[in-house]
């Protein structure tokens, strides 16, 4: 099963008893300010839930996949990164 952002903003919603508009602004926030930090290059981490982060690439020399004998330079780049925290892993481990 998966829960989709409209059916996240509605159990939000149901759990803190206050409108799916007023949840809905809360995670477009809260979106919103993790966006920022990482572009500013500011992680952003909840104590037991997780950390985001940004990981860098430098640019290499790769290969195409389509001609595996041409090399094609990859450009370096910026992406978002996510480490769980002790409590989230706990969550989300099997019971046996």
């Amino acid at each position: 099963m998966k829960i989709v952002q409209s059916g996240f903003i509605e159990i939000l919603a149901a759990r803190l008893a206050t409108t799916a508009s007023e949840a809905e602004r809360f995670v477009h926030a809260f979106k919103g300010l993790v966006y920022e930090s990482l572009a500013d290059g500011k992680s952003v981490e909840l104590s037991g839930f997780g950390q985001w982060s940004v990981s860098h690439r430098d640019e290499r020399i790769g290969v195409n996949p389509r001609q595996p004998s041409q090399r094609i330079k990859v450009p370096e780049l910026n992406t978002p990164k996510f480490k769980a925290g002790e409590a989230f892993k706990e969550a989300v481990k099997l019971k046996k």
